[in-house]
């Protein structure tokens, strides 16, 4: 079983209402992290060139940890949804100038510009959104209940290398990519490096900390399954990562990565539901 389901069934507690608490807390833990980033640069210990990046390194690993929060049940993921799809809102009044909203650009266009944020974050927060969808982590029997004693690491496999390696990789190419490759000349090999191993600390950091909540889960399978298609992710997403023409990355790494997982499902190493069969939204 889940450890971190609605703690109030008992009660007769609806888990819409408790998916909708935990729907806030997200908000919060999100408004949190700008917020920390913000002060940052603000006392200038973070540049301008690293708040975006800081925040799209931090934004989904917090995002795919909230969803430990939420009931696990068929409207969850929908309400999980939510979140992406108010930034996108936001997004789109802060671009047209509907609302103030400078400093929330600063922070997170990766140039401080309205067009810089309808690029790479509204890309990334489009992924949040699929992921919320289509690769939430409790898979759902014939009767939409979710099945609490199965784990999918689909999303969390692909954010790993996302958030943390390719974000990541460009701080240390733009301060210490001192070897540059001769073709691709923005990427480096101390970017490439920090791309895999950053890969390799997030994703197992965010295997950790649902192996840490969700143990009983991890127990019923084989480690091995799981570790070894995490190398695999993290080494094909830092050579597409160095393939990838600047702020391309966002696209290829989690399109090659998810195809990646696809095809070492197809071929049986990877025994873990890819993506949820597709449903109607809201016809349990």
């Amino acid at each position: 079983m889940a450890i971190i389901v609605n703690p109030f069934t008992a009660l007769g507690v609806p888990d819409w209402i408790w998916d909708t608490f935990a729907l806030l807390l997200t908000i919060l833990f999100t408004v949190i992290l700008i917020r920390i980033i913000r002060m940052l640069h603000k006392r200038e210990i973070v540049p301008d060139y690293m708040t975006s990046k800081l925040f799209m390194m931090f934004f989904a690993p917090v995002f795919v940890i909230c969803w430990l929060l939420f009931s696990g049940g068929f409207y969850s993921r929908y309400m999980v949804a939510a979140l992406p799809g108010l930034f996108l809102f936001v997004y789109i009044l802060v671009a047209t100038d509907s609302i103030k909203g400078e400093e929330f650009k600063q922070t997170i266009s990766p140039d401080g510009t309205s067009r810089g944020l309808m690029k790479a974050p509204l890309f990334y927060t489009l992924l949040m959104g699929f992921a919320a969808l289509y690769l939430w982590y409790v898979p759902l029997d014939s009767i939409a209940a979710p099945i609490y004693s199965l784990f999918i690491p689909t999303a969390l496999l692909i954010f790993g290398p996302l958030a943390g390696g390719s974000n990541f990789s460009n701080l240390i190419n733009y301060r210490y990519g001192k070897h540059k490759f001769k073709v691709f000349t923005e990427k480096s090999i101390e970017g490439s490096l920090a791309m895999y191993l950053c890969s390799l600390l997030f994703t197992f950091g965010l295997l950790g900390i649902y192996w840490l909540l969700l143990g009983q889960v991890f127990n019923s399978f084989n480690i091995i399954t799981l570790v070894v298609p995490v190398f695999i992710i993290s080494g094909i997403s830092t050579v597409v990562e160095l393939l990838s023409p600047q702020n391309y990355e966002i696209i290829w790494i989690p399109v090659v990565a998810f195809f990646t997982i696809f095809i070492i499902h197809l071929i049986g190493f990877y025994p873990f539901f890819v993506v949820f069969p597709f449903r109607i939204p809201f016809v349990p």
